[in-house]
């Protein structure tokens, strides 16, 4: 087995989900949501050996706008700048509901297949 095939298979599981995990982030918030508050989210909550590149977010986001999956506005700050926040468009909804149900099935035969093999 080549020595960075575990990597890249973790970098292609990565790119893949990436982008549904930001949708649902920025569904889950209360509020309007900054790129740095995304990256902190999902920061915290990554499985250990998985990261979220902050360096990925940004682009993600200006190709979401530019899709119309996503508004944003500028937001006044107390801590300096106002900050560019997000929120999902009736269009970005859409597609996060059919993306969530495309992944619970593929999760759930994913899982199914796993479950009758030995890796040992």
């Amino acid at each position: 087995m080549p020595s960075d095939l575990p990597n890249k298979i973790e970098r292609d599981l990565s790119v893949g989900t990436a982008w549904l995990v930001v949708l649902a982030t920025i569904a889950g918030a209360d509020e309007p949501i900054h790129g740095y508050e995304i990256a902190r989210r999902l920061a915290d909550d990554a499985p250990e050996g998985l990261s979220f590149k902050q360096g990925t977010l940004y682009p993600m986001l200006r190709t979401m706008e530019a899709d119309g999956l996503v508004r944003s506005t500028l937001v006044p700050s107390n801590e300096g700048p106002a900050r560019k926040c997000f929120t999902l468009t009736a269009d970005g909804k859409r597609v996060l509901a059919a993306w969530v149900a495309t992944w619970r099935r593929t999760n759930r035969w994913v899982n199914t297949v796993l479950g009758e093999i030995d890796v040992r």
